[in-house]
């Protein structure tokens, strides 16, 4: 066991897989970690953990995760099982399939958008897949509004 200063066990660190800011993948990637992108994907990746997309970070490729995390660019057919978070400086394109979407201010998406009732077979009533219609394109009416003026 290693031990902090203190002479206090530390908790083991889970592993994270980095692509640095100098580095690009192109292929298939396949993980059951978290994954942080600094630099660029091409391809496919799979992430069974959480996928973080760094401001500076460049994804093309089709994308399955439990969750993501977007600040970067991230490009092409996305499924994430859990939520998929755009932060200010992100942006997404493409096919999304999503059971939870948060847009920061600032953050756009665009492309089309599939929620809750594809994934898992959890489904979303019919009248909260139409509320759900109408907060996305609010959002992205909002976000196109905000970064136009």
């Amino acid at each position: 066991m290693i031990e902090d200063r203190t002479g206090s066990p530390m908790r083991p660190i889970e592993s994270l897989t980095l692509i640095d800011r100098y580095t690009t993948v192109e292929g298939t990637l396949l993980s059951s970690r978290d994954i942080r992108i600094e630099g660029e994907l091409r391809g496919t990746l799979q992430c069974e953990g959480v996928v973080h997309v760094a401001e500076g970070g460049r994804v093309d490729a089709t994308v399955e995760a439990a969750a993501l995390t977007v600040a970067g660019q991230l490009r092409g057919s996305i499924t994430c099982r859990g939520k998929l978070h755009i932060l200010r400086t992100g942006r997404v394109t493409g096919s999304i399939t999503t059971t939870s979407l948060v847009i920061e201010e600032g953050g756009r998406c665009e492309g089309e958008l599939a929620m809750g009732s594809t994934l898992g077979g959890a489904s979303l009533p019919r009248a909260d897949q139409e509320h759900v219609s109408t907060l996305f394109t609010e959002s992205v009416s909002h976000t196109a509004e905000s970064t136009a003026s």
